[in-house]
Formats: C-alpha cells, structure tokens, sequence
C-alpha cells in the first residue's frame, strides 16, 4: 500500500436502498476499497426503509450530517423517476431531499 504525504480526508455517507432490493454492505465494501488506496476516510451509515416511509425518510433526512449519500436503486424498476418535476413521484423526493441534504 502506498503511503501518502496528504492529510486524511474524512467524508460522512449516508447508504440508502428502499425495500432492501440490494445489500448496502456492497456498497460499503466498495467504499473502504476506495479508502485504502486514496487519502478518504468514510464514516459510513446504512440506511434501509420501506416504500411506505419514504415520505418520512425524505424529511428527516435534512437534519442528517452528511457529505454525500448514496441511494440504491433496483435495476429492474420499471420507472426510475428520480427528477420527475412533481416530487411525490416513484423516488424523485427522497432524491430531492438528498440532493438538498448534501448541497
């Protein structure tokens, strides 16, 4: 492993997947892949919820101190309708939320 001169730079994610349509530790893995060959450190936090709370999750994610988020989705969805204009549409406002969160 390379040694490098930088100072460390540390990184709060979030991991989100609704109705646990993938493992999130895959992602995570990935992740600590990346650290061990850059000067990132992740503070990783994995979040699953049902289809019926996303209207929650999606406004409590505001108050979470994060840097960015990672949302999963399942490939085989039939609408992945994530910018849809209308924010109550298939994930566009957990989507949004994030993208607020996160700047």
């Amino acid at each position: 492993m390379e040694a490098f001169d930088e100072e460390i730079t540390s990184f709060k994610v979030y991991l989100f997947n609704c109705d646990r349509t993938y493992k999130l530790e895959k992602v995570e893995a990935l992740l600590r892949a990346v650290e061990e060959k850059s000067n990132f450190e992740f503070s990783v936090t994995q979040q699953y919820f049902p289809l019926p709370q996303m209207t929650e999750i999606s406004t409590q994610v505001g108050a979470y101190q994060m840097d960015f988020a990672v949302f999963v989705v399942h490939a085989n969805e039939s609408r992945l309708s994530i910018n849809e204009e209308k924010a109550g549409i298939g994930y566009a406002k957990i989507y949004k939320a994030l993208l607020s969160a996160t700047g």
